[in-house]
């Protein structure tokens, strides 16, 4: 069986701009590092906040839950757009302790004394960005941390288990998001400039396997798909 996945939405003028648009990058704060590494201070910005394109791979029935978080409109892909665009799994860990995160926590905390030691000019900002971004510490010559800053980008709290999340993750070390999700959307709805190149990953009618719709929306979802994916077979959840 052909993986399938998908991501939600709450309203139909989200899926057509979705179709249109692309899907936009959302930075995602996950609050794990400081209790992987509670040395260093990552209030301000956590590693790789560089935005993530969210998919469940939970059927649509199965899907009850992640359906009252994300909204029960949704697009699935497939299985060769997510190998195109490297979705991977999102691993879950409890915070709290347990062997996984007692492992992860002592790698962690090799590959941040080790990229520490290797920060030259400590005051720098420039060099201070190593520590949360992996372009920059390339700088450093770090590849144990490297590596573990991609690690981070696909761990999730073990609270969030119910999403079976799979992701993409923004490949550029983007920081100019807007302060709000609607304000990061709005501007990907069409795109406005410097998003037009690096803020949106996009779909094709050949991408796309079908869509997920509430009961008794299906006309309302139909009169703004695109002629083209009209014909896609859509799912009825209940709500």
């Amino acid at each position: 069986m052909s993986l399938q996945l998908t991501h939600y939405t709450r309203e139909t003028t989200t899926v057509l701009n979705i179709l249109s648009n692309g899907f936009a990058w959302v930075p995602n704060c996950r609050n794990l590092i400081s209790y992987l590494i509670p040395d260093h201070d990552f209030s301000e910005r956590e590693p790789q906040q560089f935005g993530m394109i969210s998919f469940t791979e939970l059927t649509p029935g199965e899907a009850v839950e992640h359906r009252k978080e994300f909204g029960n409109y949704g697009i699935t892909v497939s299985e060769n757009w997510t190998r195109k665009h490297r979705v991977q799994k999102v691993l879950y860990i409890d915070k709290s302790g347990g062997p996984i995160f007692d492992a992860l926590s002592l790698i962690f905390k090799e590959g941040y004394n080790d990229v520490r030691s290797k920060i030259r000019f400590p005051d720098d900002a420039m060099w201070q960005m190593a520590y949360t971004n992996k372009a920059a510490a390339a700088i450093t010559n770090s590849r144990l941390w490297i590596g573990l800053l991609q690690l981070y980008e696909y761990i999730e709290p073990i609270e969030n288990a119910y999403q079976s999340e799979w992701r993409i993750i923004h490949p550029e070390p983007y920081y100019g998001y807007a302060n709000t999700k609607a304000k990061i959307i709005k501007n990907v709805s069409p795109p406005q400039g410097w998003a037009k190149v690096l803020n949106v990953v996009t779909v094709q009618p050949e991408d796309v396997i079908g869509f997920v719709c509430p009961r008794g929306n299906q006309e309302s979802l139909k009169s703004v798909l695109p002629k083209v994916y009209k014909t896609k077979p859509v799912v009825i959840v209940e709500v």
